[in-house]
């Protein structure tokens, strides 16, 4: 399993003093900051998050979505054609049967 994002939070709040909840941030952390650590530094973090893969903790931080993105909306999406044997099943099958036997109808 893999390692939970309440635990990269937690870990660059320890080690980042970021904002456990600002997933912005955490993600900036990691991103920008642990870059720029010193290999020992790095390795600690790279221990502490192994050490807690595959764990199942509680609630993580809230689900982040970039404000300058648009959220879609299903009014908004594009038609889409149905499945042949979603509509006119019983048609085509009175098609298939009239070939078979010869005919057409």
């Amino acid at each position: 399993m893999p390692t939970p994002v309440q635990a990269f939070a937690e870990v660059a709040a320890r080690h980042g003093d970021v904002d456990p909840g600002d997933l912005a941030a955490v993600q900036r952390f990691y991103r920008e900051t642990l870059p720029t650590l010193e290999p020992a530094a790095i390795l600690t973090i790279l221990e502490e998050l192994l050490a807690r893969e595959g764990s199942s903790e509680g609630r993580g931080p809230e689900p982040f979505h970039p404000g300058e993105a648009a959220l879609p909306s299903l009014r908004g999406a594009p038609p889409m054609r149905l499945p042949l044997l979603a509509c006119g099943w019983r048609e085509m099958l009175r098609r298939l049967r009239g070939r078979r036997s010869g005919r057409r109808t």
